[in-house]
């Protein structure tokens, strides 16, 4: 048969659009030149600007490297949106934008320029306008329906400037304070991380018993030693407390002709063919709090037991847990609550300094002493048991590395302030699907205060003087500094040059001594800003 007069009997369209073949980039460019010559998208909103409003805001991509499959899904999801919303006849501008500040910039340009590390701002803001010029050239081929002569990037000066002026509204509402705890620290970067900067991953551990010795007769029995839990042995120098749970039944065991404090559940733990406990008596743990005891390394240090019922559970370790209030959250407060004075013993890069008071690990990375304790413990005959564990483990989104908590001075935005009214407006929106409602009912409800400093150079500045070390947190003041920054740009800040223009104008509250904070806000918060930066105008 010949196929071509079969070809001849069906009826088929026909139409001067090519196949896809060698020339279909040129014919796509040509498509876009064409829409945009003719300006279609201009003139879509000119024709519905009277109309009813539909706006989908398009939070800013990071500008760093090029696009890939998220952003092409990303943008074509939007893109699908707005173009329905037109065609119904709504008014639908929609606006490109930039996230140009953060750790990964920094990062790449300390590589490129490492003798620059305290003038690399004008690289980083260079670097991040080309990014953003690249991503703009590749979403052109997606052909989306937006005008590419108009965008924003959160480097921009008069963005910089909104985002100063809500962080002037937020210390109006007294919703900024600044707090001395420990929160998620990057060794590496040297700088604090917020919880939407952890990923966690599976990390091998030594979980480690140790014996703690009290320094009073207990029952009647001398030289009785607590078997405490951690695993976190770098922590151990640092301890200041041992917590138990007061409500939960504790054993007194002869264990080998030395007597050991456990908990009762955890019995077995310390049995085995060489080893068995000889139960001598079961107590509460109340029977233990304000009992004192010896440091496993400061001789002139007594700690005491306190109640940590809040967070013991009894479902794992010994039940007497140590605490290092510098390097834990649960410690902290504990420490906080018996009114202790609470120092940092580790430098920002993971070295330990003089304040943890032992000559043979300071200026040792945390690292290299969590070795050091293992080996020193075992030496003294002060271990009970020790194993390898694998746990989920909070790391630095970025390099991948393991964090720590590290006792720091932060600045916070006071989430659980505002609770209730984030709970109450989520029942206001139109959720779709609405599964996704009770999904973000259960974020806002966990949510904790929001840590916004960061100890980087390139970024928006959090706009806090310090007068005798105390910051000067003043809306007026913050509301001039936005007015300089929209003429000048943030740089003014990190280059002193804003300073003179401050004394002036508040010769009141800023003196010769009075120094700029050096801390910048996480960059999340500058692209959590852009609705009210951008959709403002």
């Amino acid at each position: 048969m010949d196929l071509k007069k079969v070809k001849n009997t069906l009826l088929l369209p026909k139409t001067n659009f090519p196949l896809k073949n060698a020339n279909h980039l040129e014919n796509e460019k040509k498509i876009r030149d064409l829409w945009e010559e003719r300006k279609i998208y201009q003139k879509i909103l000119e024709k519905n600007k009277n109309n009813p409003s539909f706006i989908l805001h398009s939070g800013p991509p990071y500008a760093n490297g090029k696009i890939h499959l998220g952003h092409v899904l990303n943008f074509l999801v939007k893109d699908i949106i707005v173009r329905w919303q037109a065609s119904m006849g709504h008014y639908t501008p929609f606006l490109l934008g930039w996230d140009a500040h953060g750790l990964p910039i920094e990062h790449k340009m300390l590589q490129v320029y490492p003798d620059k590390k305290n003038d690399l701002r004008p690289f980083c803001h260079q670097f991040a306008c080309e990014q953003a010029q690249i991503q703009r050239e590749q979403l052109k081929k997606l052909g989306l329906f937006t005008d590419y002569e108009k965008y924003y990037i959160t480097s921009d000066k008069n963005y910089e400037a909104e985002q100063l002026r809500i962080f002037g509204e937020m210390v109006k509402k007294n919703l900024i304070y600044q707090g001395f705890r420990p929160i998620h620290w990057s060794c590496g970067h040297e700088t604090a991380l917020a919880e939407a900067e952890i990923e966690y991953y599976e990390k091998k551990d030594t979980s480690l018993y140790f014996k703690i010795t009290l320094l009073e007769n207990f029952f009647g029995k001398e030289n009785v030693n607590l078997s405490v839990w951690t695993t976190q042995p770098w922590t151990i120098p640092a301890n200041q407390l041992v917590a138990v749970k007061k409500s939960a039944s504790y054993a007194l065991v002869n264990y080998n002709e030395e007597y050991l404090i456990t908990l009762e559940k955890s019995l077995n733990l310390l049995n085995n063919e060489e080893r068995l406990a000889k139960v001598e008596r079961i107590f509460l743990g109340e029977e233990l709090l304000g009992k004192a005891y010896l440091h496993p390394y400061r001789k002139e240090i007594k700690g005491y037991i306190v109640d940590g019922s809040d967070f013991i559970e009894e479902g794992e370790g010994t039940g007497l847990v140590h605490l290092a209030p510098a390097f834990g959250a649960e410690d902290f407060a504990a420490a906080k609550k018996e009114k202790l004075v609470i120092e940092c013993p580790l430098e920002p890069n993971g070295y330990f300094n003089e304040k943890i008071g032992i000559p043979e690990i300071i200026n040792k990375h945390y690292s290299e002493v969590n070795n050091y304790i293992i080996t020193d413990l075992e030496k003294r005959n002060l271990i009970i048991k020790k194993k390898i564990i694998t746990h989920s483990y909070p790391h630095d989104w970025r390099d991948k590395s393991p964090l720590v908590y590290r006792l720091t001075k932060q600045w916070f935005i006071k989430v659980e302030a505002i609770k209730k009214e984030l709970l109450k407006n989520i029942q206001e929106v139109k959720w779709y699907p609405n599964w996704t409602e009770e999904k973000m009912w259960q974020i806002i409800t966990a949510r904790e205060d929001w840590c916004i400093s960061r100890q980087r150079k390139w970024g928006v500045p959090i706009p806090i003087l310090y007068k005798n070390d105390e910051p000067i947190l003043n809306s007026e003041i913050i509301d001039y500094v936005a007015e300089i920054v929209a003429s000048r740009g943030s740089d003014c800040w990190f280059n002193g040059s804003i300073l003179p223009l401050l004394r002036e104008k508040f010769p009141n509250l800023i003196n010769e001594k009075t120094v700029l904070g050096q801390d910048i806000m996480d960059v999340w918060l500058d692209s959590g800003v852009s609705h009210w930066c951008i959709l403002k105008k």
